[in-house]
């Protein structure tokens, strides 16, 4: 996945992280820099990511609330653990995870 890092004007401590869907979609996530957070965005067509502290502990609680709901119970997700750079030169991580078979925009 190829993350665009933006910070928004008039918040250099916050980090927006976006990505291009291939559906059309352009999901983004913010942190800001020093809480425990981590911001999330679920696309239309099921893909979903975090960018903040415990991005990957939190998407896969996050995947399993929404089965425990019945939601997206039709889907398996692929888990991705990585990176971006922050304008502020730290690493945050960012985690996405891809379903199986991406529901139509």
């Amino acid at each position: 996945m190829d993350f665009v890092v933006h910070t928004p004007r008039n918040k250099p401590d916050t980090v927006e992280v976006r990505y291009d869907c291939e559906c059309g979609c352009k999901p983004r996530a913010r942190y800001q820099r020093g809480t425990d957070d981590a911001n999330h965005e679920h696309c239309c067509c099921g893909q979903v990511h975090f960018v903040g502290s415990e991005a990957g502990a939190r998407l896969e609680q996050y995947l399993a609330e929404r089965r425990s709901e019945g939601l997206d119970t039709d889907l398996q997700y692929e888990l991705h653990l990585d990176e971006v750079q922050a304008p502020w030169g730290e690493p945050v991580a960012a985690a996405y995870a891809v379903p199986d078979h991406p529901r139509e925009h």
